[in-house]
């Protein structure tokens, strides 16, 4: 079946819409970044879905305010897809509903960052024999769970840098677990960034809004015309990230304690190569 006349169809038969197909087929085609910075941070697709359910039920209750509807759990189980065990369970834990706030939700563990907390609390040594009945990092897996392999576990916890391995020891590095402020800073600005472009760009595909949002393309290129687009690039947004900067002052200055004095402006560049 070609692609033009295909449709998708889910596990009960029913037809989806030309838009929500589209939608699914697009959103899915820019998860792969994504998905690739959870699994080099250790976070797999438990973990990740989990979380997703109070955000799914947060856009479902935005969406009936909006429309104004009334805000039941078959409405909100319909919006969401979540089922209506997991709706109650949000209601009962943070009002009748309520919004979820995300940065107070108990997040799910993985089994190698279980394993690693069980060792900081049990107070072990930071070097431990990988096998044994007692104090060995076999032992600290089994006590987690009996269906992960200790190997497994070793193997992530090394890729991670969590760990090393040495003469059938394990050592943990305790570096690992020394916060890196620069760090949280620069993934704080980043998913900051990130949300207000996929904001602007989908407020302007459901007509909501005119955001700028554009982007230039070229390709069959050779490393030095990319280089010279970089330099190009750079320059010319230290000239406009200046001028809008200076003109940002003073309208923060005008508007200053003015009582509609509500809104907030991001404007933002990004460079790609391969």
């Amino acid at each position: 079946m070609s692609k033009e006349t295909s449709t998708l169809v889910n596990s009960e038969d029913t037809m989806l819409s030309h838009d929500t197909e589209t939608t699914l087929e697009h959103v899915v085609s820019i998860m792969p970044q994504l998905i690739h910075w959870l699994i080099k941070s250790g976070i797999g697709y438990s973990e990740f879905t989990t979380a997703l359910k109070a955000l799914f039920y947060n856009e479902a209750i935005k969406e009936l305010d909006k429309i104004q509807q009334k805000k039941t759990d078959s409405a909100i189980s319909l919006l969401s897809g979540l089922n209506r065990r997991d709706v109650r369970a949000f209601c009962q834990s943070y009002g009748e509903y309520a919004l979820v706030d995300q940065f107070s939700l108990q997040l799910p563990i993985s089994v190698p960052a279980r394993v690693v907390g069980l060792w900081v609390s049990q107070k072990l040594p930071e070097r431990i024999p990988f096998q044994g009945n007692e104090n060995s990092f076999e032992s600290l897996v089994r006590q987690i769970s009996s269906e992960k392999h200790p190997k497994s576990i070793l193997l992530e916890l090394k890729r991670l840098g969590i760990v090393l391995e040495e003469n059938d020891e394990v050592i943990l590095q305790n570096s690992s677990f020394t916060p890196d402020p620069q760090m949280d800073e620069s993934k704080q600005l980043f998913s900051q960034n990130i949300s207000d472009h996929l904001a602007a760009g989908i407020s302007n595909l459901t007509r909501q809004s005119n955001f700028l949002e554009q982007a230039i393309f070229a390709d069959e290129l050779s490393q030095e015309s990319v280089e010279k687009l970089n330099q190009l690039s750079v320059d010319l947004w230290n000239l406009m990230s200046k001028a809008v900067i200076s003109a940002a002052i003073d309208y923060c200055k005008n508007d200053e304690n003015s009582a509609d004095a509500t809104k907030r402006f991001r404007l933002g560049v990004y460079q790609y190569d391969e």
